[in-house]
């Protein structure tokens, strides 16, 4: 742990007065395990160059991790940077799941001087290949393996909607369209749901969180 890593206080909100006794508290007490958000503006050079198609979902995931980092108490610039570059080596890789978050990613992060923490909590929401040596142990972490999946899925719901636009989407929408297993089928809908266990936030608390959060950068993802 680095000199700048912070605790959640005692205080934060982790969810709403009304869900707050059927949904339980997360115990991670840990925010970050490091402070990178001087690395903003290179977070911002770095999608610029190299992601294309993955654009719309970095930001996205950024705008949402700040407004997380709100919540929790965490850095805001931080967490926004990881949210930003999570997925930077997918365009490269063209959706090679079994090379994401490895050497390409080292590679792309190398010209910013990237600190051992940020490449740490990219790999920590790839829990599948790296959970064993990046535990969700931050609140970082787990909000970014939770917000990852939503994001995505929002976007993909936006789509389909007749003016494809961020406004129109409403909460029962992203909710239905959950249940709906042949929509967006590749989207894991448990990672998602692991917000009230990780997060202590009901379902529908964090789907509102998430959807204004992407409502905000609208303009800048032309949705």
């Amino acid at each position: 742990m680095s000199g700048s890593a912070r605790i959640l206080s005692s205080d934060s909100s982790v969810s709403s007065a009304s869900s707050a006794s059927s949904v339980p508290s997360p115990m991670t007490s840990l925010l970050q395990h490091a402070e990178y958000g001087h690395l903003l503006p290179e977070a911002h050079g770095l999608l610029a160059a190299h992601a294309d198609k993955t654009k719309e979902h970095l930001v996205a995931t950024g705008a949402v991790m700040e407004a997380l980092a709100k919540k929790y108490g965490g850095d805001g610039a931080t967490w926004k940077v990881a949210g930003m570059l999570h997925d930077l080596d997918w365009d490269k890789l063209e959706k090679d799941a079994e090379a994401h978050c490895g050497k390409t990613l080292e590679e792309l992060l190398a010209p910013i001087h990237a600190p051992a923490e940020l490449l740490a909590d990219i790999r920590a929401h790839y829990a599948e290949k790296y959970g064993a040596e990046h535990p969700l142990d931050s609140m970082l972490r787990k909000c970014l393996y939770c917000a990852d999946e939503l994001t995505g899925f929002i976007i993909a719901v936006a789509l389909v909607r007749p003016s494809k636009k961020l406004a129109d989407v409403e909460v029962k929408s992203v909710t239905k369209k959950l249940k709906d297993k042949a929509f967006a089928a590749q989207v894991n809908r448990d990672q998602i749901r692991k917000c009230e266990e990780l997060l202590g936030i009901p379902l529908p608390d964090f789907i509102t969180l998430v959807l204004e959060a992407m409502k905000g950068v609208a303009g800048e993802i032309g949705l």
